[in-house]
């Protein structure tokens, strides 16, 4: 019993940072509002930013990033999940501006990632309703564990290490517990003057051993 509560413990362990990885990708984004620009957004070289906004089943969208002067390569990812694990992107060769055409699914909230493949600096993005202006690029399907490899990892981990320590454990050989091993004894000597002294004796299997011994010779118990 006392083994499945400590399995136990250690699963609701390993979960604790699920829970973390799980939930926080929800409060990063930076919320969008169709038709409206959100200027002086800035990328460094290799850094990745998301955004949300809310859209409408069958209307079309064009999402358009534009660094201006600034020589950004940026590519464009649009999916239903804040991790990013599959939808769609568009990835020109182009170092000032990206244009997606969209048409969601379904109604709801959308997450739009942008990476800096190239180069730092600033730009805007903007979700115009409609079709506007002729795409840089085909939208291509994409899946992506990469972050589902972030999100499992520490779990699996620190399951993995209290696994390994439960199991060092388990295979400790059980220490027997300390006795008592002083009584007195009775005994005769040459003149059969009776005479009390203290003797150490084995209440485990009863036989006399040295005082200063801190394990029993013959059943190995420890004593003290």
């Amino acid at each position: 019993m006392k083994k499945y509560k400590s399995i136990l413990i250690l699963v609701i362990c390993s979960l604790l940072p699920l829970l973390f990885t799980s939930t926080i990708p929800f409060a990063l984004p930076t919320y969008l509002d169709p038709n409206s620009i959100n200027s002086t957004e800035h990328l460094w070289d290799g850094e990745q930013v998301l955004y949300s906004i809310t859209l409408e089943s069958g209307s079309e969208y064009t999402i358009i990033v534009n660094s201006g002067s600034w020589s950004l390569d940026v590519s464009i990812r649009i999916g239903e999940t804040p991790y990013m694990i599959n939808g769609l992107s568009v990835d020109s060769s182009s170092t000032h501006e990206e244009r997606m055409h969209f048409t969601p699914s379904k109604s709801g909230d959308y997450f739009i990632q942008l990476k800096s493949n190239s180069g730092s600096g600033f730009f805007y993005i903007l979700v115009e309703s409609g079709t506007t202006g002729s795409a840089t690029g085909s939208n291509i399907d994409f899946f992506d564990v990469s972050y589902l490899l972030v999100l499992v990892l520490p779990s699996v981990f620190i399951l993995a290490m209290g696994l390994l320590i439960l199991r060092k454990i388990a295979a400790r050989p059980e220490r027997k517990p300390s006795i008592n091993v002083y009584r007195k004894k009775e005994k005769e000597d040459q003149d059969l003057l009776e005479i009390n002294e203290d003797v150490m004796i084995c209440e485990s299997c009863g036989i006399e051993i040295k005082k200063k011994q801190k394990k029993c010779p013959n059943c190995r118990t420890i004593l003290k």
